[in-house]
């Protein structure tokens, strides 16, 4: 029996399916128009899921996959309470940074097949960041034409890095070349590198640490790989998108113009970088601005003022997107946050919540052509 919906179909474009998402909107219950711009049905791009698979997966290698448990109607509840039309769902940290080769290429199977019946159980609410065995090149290519050409996934779902591994690492350039000839979507979520998971500041009694420091620095990390190692340039037609308002990469723009590169990064000012140590072989600030402005960025868990206010001097409005990191932040408190900070027209915000991740998800077909 075929569970797929009609949108997710290969003769269903992508303008068809974005239209279907409009229409199931309008359908929907929205219980909080009062705190939003008119006429606002958000689509959410960094939305987690936990299929049972996942959970028995983590467990079983002594891994806490999650604080809270996610569930499927709280999920539903949580979207019709908010006005969240559709949710693109993906897995979030520890990912797949374990086990055998043969037990995470299983195991992101299962997750992605998962992610696809919850599509066609619920059509027009949920799509799929799918999940592909990274460091198993092979195993890698194979899922992604799997999730492409039979699940019709929107696009793939990376974590920032891969034990000692980095998005810019050569080893993983066979996988770029299939996805740019896919012209597809990457959403790449932060994870905490092996090289910080046992500092004496956890020890210390600092809590969380991962998530409070780790995660926007390892963002932060995989951005400067992905366009010092020319990976961006080499792969023109993949499109980036990263969580949590890029990590801090707004806040250290400066650190990213090295041998006194610079660029007007606010139209007027020239921010010029250190002049040491000097590379012969480095992007022009210019280049390395014009980069940055090619990805998205997400607003999940970095929807208050500050973050966001630096987050658009650096890249404009266009390549900002709704994120709310359900489960462990709820939608009401995403988008109330980001209206209270008043960083936002409110135009700029039915562009962040609707109009610019329809246009990301048009992008990206995942066909090659």
């Amino acid at each position: 029996m075929n569970r797929t919906p009609r949108w997710r179909n290969a003769d269903f474009s992508r303008r068809d399916f974005l239209t279907a998402v409009a229409g199931a909107a309008l359908a929907l219950p929205f219980k909080d128009l009062a705190a939003a711009p008119s006429s606002t049905r958000r689509i959410d791009i960094h939305h987690h899921f936990v299929p049972d698979e996942y959970f028995s997966f983590a467990k079983e290698h002594a891994r806490n996959p999650l604080a809270l448990q996610w569930k499927l109607s709280s999920d539903l509840e949580d979207m019709d309470q908010s006005g969240t039309a559709l949710a693109i769902l993906s897995i979030t940290t520890p990912g797949f940074d374990f086990g055998t080769a043969e037990e995470v290429r299983k195991v992101t199977r299962q997750c992605n097949e998962a992610a696809a019946k919850l599509g066609s159980d619920h059509p027009g609410r949920f799509g799929s960041f799918a999940s592909i065995p990274m460091k198993d090149v092979d195993g890698a290519l194979a899922e992604t034409a799997y999730v492409f050409d039979h699940l019709k996934a929107e696009g793939i779902g990376l974590f920032s890095s891969y034990g000692d591994m980095w998005l810019g690492d050569k080893s993983f350039a066979p996988i770029y070349e299939e996805l740019n000839r896919r012209k597809a979507l990457v959403f790449v979520h932060p994870t905490a590198p092996v090289c910080c998971g046992n500092l004496n500041l956890i020890q210390e009694g600092v809590p969380n640490e991962a998530a409070m420091i780790e995660f926007g620095t390892d963002t932060t990390r995989t951005i400067a790989s992905l366009i010092f190692t020319g990976t961006t340039k080499r792969f023109p037609d993949i499109t980036w998108v990263f969580s949590h308002a890029g990590g801090t990469m707004p806040f250290l723009i400066e650190r990213f113009f090295q041998s006194g590169t610079s660029a007007e990064v606010v139209p007027g000012i020239v921010t010029k970088g250190q002049a040491f140590p000097p590379v012969k072989t480095i992007p022009s600030g210019d280049e390395i601005l014009g980069e940055l402005r090619k990805m998205y960025y997400d607003t999940a868990q970095s929807s208050n003022p500050i973050a966001m206010e630096a987050l658009r001097k650096v890249v404009p409005v266009s390549q900002i997107v709704y994120g709310t990191d359900y489960w462990y932040r709820t939608a009401a408190e995403t988008h109330r946050a980001l209206e209270a900070s008043k960083v936002f027209s409110a135009g700029e915000l039915r562009a962040i919540y609707q109009t610019n991740p329809e246009k990301l998800l048009a992008r990206s077909s995942g066909k090659a052509s």
